[in-house]
């Protein structure tokens, strides 16, 4: 058996002699324990990054300079049309294939302002390099030139169904575009980008602007994809304990030993500097139901310089903490209580060639412009004079240290963040390396706070308004309904102006696109995709880490995980008693904590204390169903706290400080930070309007869903808006009513704790928690008062957005149907087949999906949909798929690898931790687990059409809520019991 250095030195080895890759450069990594190798593809100037690991989650990217010259989202489009089928893999959507059909544990394509990049990864060495392949061949030999439907289909098309029926637009990327302006934080980056950016790539919209992408022809976009998409203009990037030789041979033999170097210039080039503060005013919709007074945005941006440098990077990210992030920042507190704007919010922007500083005030007036301007410059001219806390800096730092070497990015591949650090260097012809050694950088930047180097930073570029850009972002009522009808007059012109012929020549493309759509692949077609067998597939389900001790007097579940020496700690506390509105009280003061004084600190020094002794504190509230006995649910409020073991003791009493003496007394204050915590979740609301609709109608027929949209939901916004818009009194009372609350909560009998950690470091944890019970009230009477009753609603809330998001829900364990593997598998199935098919292909969506809960709870929703009613009645026809649902072997193992992929995903400690936590609060053992598994891999189609009895019982619930466009929901009014807008006009105004 070799070891892992014998075999990272035969590795490197065969790299070095490998006759079609010039070998460049070889670094150690060991801040992430890797070997990094650049290397050249001699035929064609094909550039090569690798990262030799022991890491078994391997990923291999493919990504091209694509700067665009105008805003028709060219780049945006080829990127998803590419993964429609290629020479090697002619099937209609080979990415959906891959998605349900393989154990990826990443699979997607992402468009950014100068480049597009291919990734996915998987730990199966089979798999992966059949996703590889089937990348590869999607973008060097797509079916695009062939196929013209495909860039109508995903890019943008006119429809009619009669000659003398209305003209209309519809498209993947069409619509998921006019999502991304329907925020206006979307229109705002446009039109910072526009200011910033004049006669560059980056002064256009890469992803496409709705108003200009039915400028694009398809011509154009055949000549795009013939410009960047060739191996001279390639960057290939591979990571992990894959034989890189092999790979890198199999890239050049089937794909680019074609080719030849070509010239081809796709350099990004620096803007040009702006000499002068560029000023620019915009527009964003509102709802009729909203007021445009104390609504608009004001935003400050400054270009910061094009040299790379990975100290002077993580500075401003360090300075974008300091001034604008933690609580008591400096330049934010200044701004809020000088009243300009609800939230200010902003930050360093990069992974671009020329990145800038944004300082954005949010929910203010155009009359604040010079007030802004002023405030933020004379708060900046203070702090680089000598204001700046250097404690806070040295704080922030230290959380940027802690997060770079905890390498937590949850369930993406940490391969995968690596490879788009290294992009940002490595697309400008600089080292790859550069953003993954940190080691000397942070140790230098931990200089540089005694030498004032943020301090010259801030007077040399924050203060340097002459290459800045403000731009006004001013709310209009009812922008949306008057950009649509100005389109309806547009294309009714248009149709006008055609001949007969030229009318009826659109309703037969019209037809003949909805025929390739709705026709499936030829099976031949679909076979030549790889694939694994249900036989590749891990039979043995992954058990639950954690073990329930007693340590100190207290109940303790410790998940025993190896995490690199860091310490994951939780505390928690039942509050399963309270009303759904008393949660929402408790979410209130969730999102308080930090950020109000308590009985030993001021909210400021507290921030800088917990960033100087941990990788951060944060408060939370989960809910964990009963699955052993299907009664009620145990909900909790939790303090999570990331330290050295060493740091236990100091965590546990700043949790204990922060739950037991934040003081609510600064009313000022309180109704500041109320305000925007009340901004961000209507954004939230809007940018994830298919998140807040499924969570609507599932409270309808779930307490766990009712008790999410009570603490972070619909519910939990209206209760925002009715404290924000009340009189004094409304928050005396929440004062009180928090006070009674949390004295019933937070006391020793109620108290548990949640540890991740190895053996050694539980004795630090056992050692800090002696006495920490009797630090807290011991017992307080907890009378059941939770209030939750099942009540079907079928609610709309407009808003003025472009789009959609359609969800319906129901409880099959109500109607006696129990929970199965198979529902995993039916999951994929519709996510990837019948919702695919009929909601994004047919019905021009961008993303659909399914959900289904051991609980009882099924649901299906919608994102960024132009369709209202037509994805409702879509829904109504999931129970009859499934009941006539036929598959062979193959189709059939596609499906379970699909689920399967999902389960597998590998996870990085915390994450695994909190996954047994939940297994053991939630009664789920290892024996369930293993059952749901022979279940998913043993599937076969009967099985499937066994569950459309229990898909009729969740759609029976008729549980809906839709969230969007406020006139497409007026015409259908009729299809709701209730409508109403999503945000409500501010009572003064009204």
């Amino acid at each position: 058996m070799t070891t892992m250095n014998e075999e990272r030195t035969r590795q490197l080895d065969a790299l070095q002699h490998m006759e079609a890759y010039a070998f460049r450069k070889q670094t150690e990594i060991p801040e992430i324990r890797a070997t990094a190798v650049s290397m050249e593809h001699r035929k064609t100037g094909a550039r090569v990054f690798l990262l030799l690991c022991d890491d078994r989650n391997k990923v291999f990217t493919i990504g091209f300079r694509t700067p665009p010259s105008d805003s028709t989202g060219v780049a945006h489009i080829v990127e998803h049309t590419v993964l429609c089928g290629s020479e090697k893999y002619p099937a209609k959507d080979p990415f959906v294939e891959l998605a349900k059909g393989s154990l990826n544990t990443f699979l997607n394509a992402m468009t950014y302002p100068d480049k597009t990049i291919y990734p996915v990864a998987s730990c199966n060495d089979k798999d992966f390099r059949n996703l590889m392949d089937v990348y590869l061949d999607a973008v060097f030999h797509p079916k695009l030139y062939r196929e013209e439907k495909i860039f109508r289909q995903e890019g943008w098309h006119y429809e009619a169904t009669s000659p003398d029926g209305p003209l209309t637009l519809n498209g993947v990327v069409y619509n998921e575009m006019k999502g991304v302006y329907s925020s206006p934080d979307g229109v705002l980056e446009r039109a910072v980008n526009e200011a910033l950016f004049p006669g560059h790539p980056y002064g256009e919209e890469s992803g496409g602007d709705p108003e200009r992408i039915p400028e694009l022809s398809y011509e154009a976009y055949l000549d795009f994809h013939r410009r960047y998409y060739h191996p001279t203009n390639s960057f290939l990037y591979l990571y992990g304990n894959a034989d890189m030789a092999k790979q890198l041979q199999y890239i050049d033999e089937a794909y680019l030993s074609a080719y030849e170097k070509r010239p081809l210039d796709s350099e990004i080039r620096e803007p040009e500097p702006l000499r002068g503060m560029v000023r620019k005013e915009s527009a964003y919709s509102i709802a009729e139901s909203e007021s445009e007074a104390g609504a608009s945005y004001l935003s400050l941006n400054i270009r910061v310089g094009c040299e790379l440098d990975p100290l002077r990077c993580n500075a401003f990210q360090v300075l974008e903490a300091v001034l604008l992030d933690v609580p008591g920042a400096p330049l934010h507190d200044r701004l809020i209580a000088a009243g300009i704007g609800e939230d200010i919010y902003g930050g360093y922007n990069y992974g671009i060639r020329d990145p800038y500083f944004a300082i954005t005030a949010k929910n203010t007036d155009p009359e604040q412009e010079a007030a802004f301007l002023s405030v933020t410059q004379e708060t900046l001219r203070e702090l680089a004079n000598g204001a700046l806390d250097h404690d806070m800096l040295r704080a922030a730092i230290n959380v940027a240290e802690f997060r770079a070497r905890e390498a937590n990015f949850g369930s993406y591949p940490k391969g995968l963040i690596y490879g788009m650090e290294c992009f940002n260097s490595w697309l400008y012809e600089e080292d790859p390396c550069m953003y993954l050694q940190f080691d000397a950088m942070f140790a230098e930047l931990k200089k540089k706070v005694d030498e004032n180097f943020f301090e010259e930073l801030i007077r040399t570029f924050l203060l340097n308004d002459q290459n800045a850009a403000l731009v006004i972002l001013k709310p209009v009522r009812g922008l949306t309904a008057k950009k649509e009808e100005a389109l309806r007059e547009t294309l009714a012109a248009q149709a006008a102006a055609m001949t007969p012929e030229e009318r009826m020549q659109i309703v037969r493309e019209t037809e003949a696109l909805k025929a390739y759509q709705k026709a499936p692949s030829a099976r031949e077609d679909l076979l030549k995709i790889p694939q694994l067998s249900r036989s590749d597939i891990g039979t043995k389900a992954e058990k639950p880490v954690y073990e329930e001790r007693e340590l100190a007097g207290l109940p303790v579940v410790w998940s025993n995980l190896f995490t690199s020496g860091i310490l994951y700690l939780r505390v928690f506390f039942d509050c399963s008693h309270l009303t759904l509105e008393e949660n929402s009280c408790l979410a209130l003061y969730r999102d308080l904590l930090g950020y109000l004084d308590t009985e030993s600190h001021r909210y400021g020094a507290l921030s800088t204390l917990i960033n100087l002794n941990s990788g951060g504190i944060s408060f939370g509230m989960e809910a964990y169903p009963d699955l052993l006995r299907y009664g009620p649910d145990t909900r909790v409020f939790y303090a999570d706290a990331k330290v050295l073991p060493e740091r236990a003791g100091f965590a546990l009493e700043t949790v204990r400080e922060m739950l037991m003496t934040t003081s609510l007394s600064d009313r000022e204050r309180l109704k500041g930070r109320l305000q925007e915590i009340r901004a961000g979740l209507k954004d939230g609301l809007t940018a994830a309007g298919h998140s807040a609709a499924l969570g609507r109608a599932g409270a309808c027929v779930s307490e766990s869903a009712a008790f999410g949209d009570a603490i972070k939901g619909i519910a939990y916004y209206r209760f925002l808006e009715a404290l924000s818009e009340d009189d004094q009194g409304q928050m005396e009372a929440f004062v009180r009513r928090i006070a009674e609350i949390t004295t019933g909560l937070f006391t020793g009998d109620n108290l548990r704790i949640h540890v991740t950690c190895d053996e050694t470091s539980l004795a630090a944890v056992s050692d800090a928690l002696e006495g920490y019970r009797e630090q807290f009230p011991e017992t307080a009477e907890r009378e059941p008062r939770f209030d939750w009753k099942r009540e079907i609603r079928s609610e709309a809330f407009e808003s003025a957005s472009q789009v959609n998001y359609v969800a319906r829900a129901g409880n099959f364990r109500e109607k006696g149907f129990s929970y199965t593997g198979v529902l995993r598998v039916l999951k994929t199935l519709l996510s990837y087949d019948y919702l695919w098919n009929h909601v994004r292909v047919l019905g021009g969506a961008y993303g659909c999906g399914a959900s289904f809960a051991r609980s009882g709870y099924g649901g299906f929703a919608s994102f960024r949909d132009p369709n209202l009613t037509e994805t409702d009645r879509v829904y109504e026809g999931i129970a009859a798929y499934a009941g006539s649902f036929q598959a062979d072997e193959r189709e059939m193992t596609k499906s379970i690898l699909g689920a399967v992929a999902e389960m597998d995903t590998p996870l990085p400690p915390m994450q695994r931790g909190l996954r047994g936590l939940s297994a053991c609060c939630s009664g789920l053992d290892a024996e369930a687990l293993q059952r749901e598994r022979d279940e998913i891999l043993g599937a076969e189609p009967a099985d499937i059409q066994a569950l459309a009895p229990l898909l009729d019982a969740v759609l029976s619930d008729r549980a809906k809520c839709a969230i969007g466009n406020e006139k497409q929901i007026e015409a259908a009014r009729a299809c709701f019991t209730s409508v109403m807008p999503l945000v409500r006009q501010k009572k003064e105004e009204t």
